[in-house]
């Protein structure tokens, strides 16, 4: 179920990447939009690490803990 939920925010992150033409700062952008797209740039980067560790180490991990408890 979790790792469907990370495929769905995946794809909700490549639709505001998308709109936002890959983060794209338009020159007469204001600081606050600067921001904006920064923040937004950076929460997906944090969110590609989280599922990464979510999905490739800490579910493995909780797969291999529960197979040692059921044997």
């Amino acid at each position: 179920m979790m790792e469907h939920e990370h495929d769905v925010v995946g794809e909700l992150m490549d639709k505001i990447r998308k709109a936002t033409v890959n983060y794209s700062i338009p020159a007469d952008a204001c600081n606050s939009f600067r921001y904006a797209y920064a923040k937004l740039q950076e929460f997906e980067e944090d969110l590609h690490q989280h599922i990464h560790l979510e999905n490739n180490i800490l579910f493995s991990k909780a797969i291999q803990l529960e197979q040692e408890l059921i044997q």
